[in-house]
């Protein structure tokens, strides 16, 4: 696993590698795809079948682009030294079908059959479905091969991150009482215009009102943190020996760190709400702060923390 240089190296395999620009140029394809699906699959499932999904988690479509991303700095060595190779036009036809009508045929039967069932079973896994079909029409059932095991790994822990979000859907409660109790020991250091109601999830720091939910909570960022974190592990074992205790000390640490992150994310949105901007503090703090720690946090563990888990032989 390459550190400091990855860069310059990619750059140069880009440069000078056939299969590298490939690998690259078939990413950017469905980053692109997976993008334009993402973001419009949602409106035309409401205006074709009136299905409105229910969906706060902001790292829920970026998650994708951070897996593809650990992949290729993890497996880049193997990926860089593949034949290159052409995607057979029946091939990338059949998956291409195949996808589309993933994305869209089963959300009516399942939506009309169990119309109580949770997002992600009706929209979330078939959605999923459809974007392992588009997988094979972009990479080529070749690359799939070479690589099955780590993708169906990857595919398996992404899933069972979608049942999670259901089975830990009211657990940003409990996170969420543990912020607004560090808020109301840090908010009358700057302010004595300070109201905080744990049991409406409520903040009022001079006059700007703030509501500690799900989002604000650091649940998205933990789970997201986890997921990255297995999946890096997964990548990891495939070549490598871990050691286990370093690895559950990693990620316990990790958690951690998450979320006292997020509790500083939170009150300094407060905090430059209440007494600069509350515009500055919704549309720049509270959209991009999370991201940038979470990002900051993982590229700090994939170069310094990770090469340590491994056991040297």
């Amino acid at each position: 696993m390459q550190k400091i240089s990855f860069l310059q190296n990619l750059i140069h395999d880009i440069k000078t590698n056939k299969s590298a620009r490939g690998f690259i140029v078939r990413m950017l394809i469905f980053a692109f795809l997976y993008a334009l699906i993402s973001n419009f699959h949602p409106y035309i499932t409401q205006s074709m079948f009136f299905y409105r999904v229910d969906n706060n988690d902001p790292y829920l479509i970026y998650i994708v682009y951070a897996m593809l991303a650990l992949f290729a700095i993890i497996r880049w060595d193997v990926v860089k030294k593949m034949p290159s190779y052409g995607n057979k036009w029946w091939d990338t036809l059949m998956f291409s079908i195949a996808a589309v009508f993933t994305f869209l045929a089963p959300i009516r039967g399942i939506m009309v059959s169990y119309p109580y069932l949770p997002d992600v079973f009706v929209y979330f896994i078939p959605l999923s479905i459809g974007f392992i079909f588009l997988f094979y029409a972009v990479f080529n059932i070749n690359f799939v091969h070479k690589f099955g095991n780590d993708l169906f790994k990857i595919v398996y822990t992404f899933i069972i991150f979608l049942i999670a979000r259901v089975l830990i859907g009211k657990f940003w409660i409990y996170l969420s009482f543990i912020i607004l109790n560090v808020l109301g020991v840090v908010l009358p250091w700057f302010s004595n215009n300070v109201s905080v109601d744990p049991s409406m999830l409520n903040v009022v720091f001079n006059n700007f009102d703030v509501n500690v939910g799900a989002p604000c909570s650091g649940i998205y960022s933990l789970v997201t943190f986890i997921l990255l974190f297995v999946v890096s592990v997964i990548l990891l074992a495939q070549k490598n020996k871990l050691n286990y205790l370093k690895t559950g000390i990693a990620l316990a640490a990790g958690v951690l760190i998450i979320f006292i992150l997020n509790i500083i994310r939170v009150t300094i949105i407060i905090l430059v709400g209440g007494l600069y901007s509350r515009d500055l503090a919704i549309n720049l703090f509270h959209e991009y702060l999370s991201a940038i720690f979470l990002i900051f946090i993982f590229i700090i563990y994939l170069y310094l923390v990770f090469p340590r888990i491994i056991k040297k032989t």
